[in-house]
């Protein structure tokens, strides 16, 4: 279970029993991984999709015997994401522990994720409505295309910000939007509350993708508890790399040459000269401040809500996402 929410009461408690219901659907002794896979689920993630879901039912009339299950249903379709993350990436780490591809191979990792992803459908179409069930296979289809399109722009530097944006919609913003959107439909909210919540979905997904990245380039592994640089390592561009190609083409696109052929293994200086350039150039606080400007926006979407706790509750999110540490 996570401790992001330990000050928030109203959370943690139905998010225990969202953890609850994900360790009853692992707990099945015909397959082989149950252990591993439970203890992924259980490594103290955010459990922000559930907890976006949760809040979203809360501006209509809850139903825990349907919602839960359904939030469980989406953090499990999350982590199946995760771990074939893992696989494209060849990550070592995951939430302070070993990928499940560097302990089994890469075909049982791959099939662990794809039996995860079986399960959360199962649980989802038990749970939602037709309509809702077949929003979260079309969300399945855009983190695809978004993964594949990552993968494919590998090495290449681009500066283009839109792009990027492009490729994080579908990569982050698409479920954490149609979170708050299926828990407010579920919950019979009115159709204005929910389109609300999922435009405020959308924003602060973008805005936390955006951290995410940011965080690779500025914080420490203790405290992402994955390696950082991870993504320069992979050759991907990021938003604080764009702004600072941006500023400096010539120079760091000189380092990035250099960081490709280089041993990483044994070599972090010019790893660690792009991270230290990227700040400097301003890369990392333009990033911020895009980051900040998700943020504004979903604020706006958020006080258009119906007043009521848990709008309140959803705009203290907003603002912890933004300012969070990992």
């Amino acid at each position: 279970m996570t401790d992001f929410w330990q000050d928030d009461p109203e959370l943690a408690r139905p998010l225990e029993a969202v953890a609850r219901i994900m360790g009853e659907t692992l707990d099945t002794p015909a397959f082989p991984l149950r252990e591993a896979l439970s203890s992924l689920v259980n490594s103290n993630g955010k459990m922000l999709r559930p907890a976006l879901l949760i809040i979203g039912s809360r501006f209509g009339r809850i139903n825990e015997a349907k919602l839960l299950p359904l939030a469980a249903a989406v953090e499990l379709l999350h982590v199946s994401t995760l771990i074939h993350d893992d696989v494209i990436d060849d990550a070592t780490i995951r939430r302070g522990h070993p990928t499940l591809h560097t302990q089994f191979g890469v075909k049982e990792a791959v099939l662990a994720g794809d039996w995860l992803l079986a399960r959360s459908f199962r649980l989802s179409a038990q749970s939602a409505d037709e309509g809702n069930a077949q929003a979260l296979a079309r969300v399945i289809s855009a983190i695809c295309a978004s993964e594949i399109q990552q993968d494919l722009d590998k090495w290449r530097y681009s500066t283009s910000v839109r792009a990027y944006l492009r490729k994080i919609s579908g990569k982050t913003a698409a479920l954490l939007s149609l979170s708050l959107y299926v828990g407010a439909v579920e919950a019979k909210a009115p159709s204005r509350t929910a389109e609300r919540l999922r435009r405020a979905g959308y924003d602060i997904g973008m805005a936390f993708q955006i951290i995410d990245d940011l965080l690779d380039f500025e914080s420490s592994e203790d405290v992402m508890r994955k390696p950082v640089g991870r993504d320069l390592e992979e050759g991907l561009c990021t938003i604080p790399l764009i702004y600072a190609l941006k500023a400096d083409e010539a120079g760091i696109r000189e380092l990035l040459g250099k960081l490709r052929l280089s041993d990483l293994s044994t070599d972090k200086a010019v790893l660690a000269s792009i991270l230290a350039r990227c700040a400097e150039t301003g890369g990392i606080e333009a990033a911020r401040q895009e980051a900040a400007r998700y943020t504004a926006r979903a604020q706006a979407e958020i006080a258009r809500l119906p007043a009521c706790p848990a709008r309140d509750e959803l705009s203290s999110v907003a603002d912890k996402l933004l300012n969070r540490a990992y």
